[in-house]
């Protein structure tokens, strides 16, 4: 139990340090999905947001949700990954598990998380498309949030939920499998995790983020436009809806409008992600251990 309860704090630890790292290159990538030609490129989205909506602070717009919320999400994804994980070293007898179990596990971890990301990520996706004037209705993420609740219900505020669960249960297989399998090409013979330097970790969890969403972005981008689309009078029936939509709109490349700054964010945040876990389960058990050794 004392292990699993590491892996909660770690993970907290894990996400606040992701979204630090990641939320200008997020609110970059969400603008990008949401509007269809509201901005030429990358670099015209960051300097019109730097310029008209309060300079370089307006990247972590919306942030407090996500920081607080991402922070408990992440706490929640490598702690149930954790515990699954042990689940099915008792169940096959085994201390070594297999990528697939890895897969397993973090599909696992991914649904869990979904409870949490489907009303955080849409408050904070449609505060992020929000611009700064007189006429906006939300004031924050958590205002936003208890808006939708307060007029549409808890189905308006898990909006979105199938294309999200969708990419949490794949995205998280393929996080933490290839994470693992990563660390594992890392480690020399004789060499356990805790001896590798923190350059190889922020390698592995840098590489490890950009593999997901190269793998799920198309998922993301359907989600995200399912999300910000009308409550009353939606352009989309469903996911499927959105995904025929949008292919005869902007073709397949389209859904991948948006990437560029999704790139640049998953390498730098999941990197600090890893960094933050390691380290902080490190300084756990060595404190446990400096504790242990003063009883005696």
């Amino acid at each position: 139990m004392p292990r699993s309860m590491d892996t909660f704090v770690a993970g907290c630890a894990g996400g606040m340090a992701q979204v630090i790292a990641g939320q200008p290159f997020d609110m970059i990538k969400v603008r990008l999905q949401a509007t269809q030609n509201a901005y030429k490129s990358v670099f015209d989205c960051l300097t019109r947001i730097i310029k008209y909506e309060g300079g370089p602070f307006a990247l972590w717009k919306g942030s407090l949700s996500p920081l607080l919320s991402v922070g408990a999400a992440v706490a929640l994804q490598f702690g149930v990954n954790e515990r699954t994980r042990n689940f099915v070293k008792e169940y096959t007898g085994s201390s070594q598990l297999k990528l697939s179990h890895y897969f397993a596990c973090g599909v696992t971890a991914g649904l869990t998380n979904s409870v949490i990301s489907i009303p955080t990520e849409h408050s904070r996706i449609r505060m992020q498309i929000q611009p700064k004037n007189a006429q906006s209705i939300y004031t924050s993420s958590i205002d936003c949030g208890k808006k939708i609740l307060n007029e549409y219900g808890w189905k308006g505020l898990y909006k979105g939920g199938v294309p999200t669960m969708l990419r949490e249960g794949t995205a998280f297989g393929l996080y933490f499998s290839f994470y693992e399998w990563m660390i594992s090409q890392m480690l020399t013979p004789g060499e356990n995790r805790a001896q590798l330097n923190m350059s190889s970790v922020a390698l592995a969890g840098s590489l490890t983020g950009l593999f997901v969403w190269i793998a799920t972005y198309p998922i993301d981008i359907i989600k995200t436009r399912i999300q910000v689309d009308n409550f009353l009078n939606p352009e989309y029936k469903g996911s499927f809806d959105c995904l025929k939509k949008s292919v005869k709109s902007h073709g397949l490349s389209g859904l991948y409008k948006g990437f560029t700054p999704c790139a640049l964010r998953a390498m730098p945040a999941n990197g600090a992600t890893f960094i933050a876990y390691e380290t902080t389960m490190q300084l756990m058990d060595f404190s446990r251990q400096k504790g242990s050794k003063g009883k005696f």
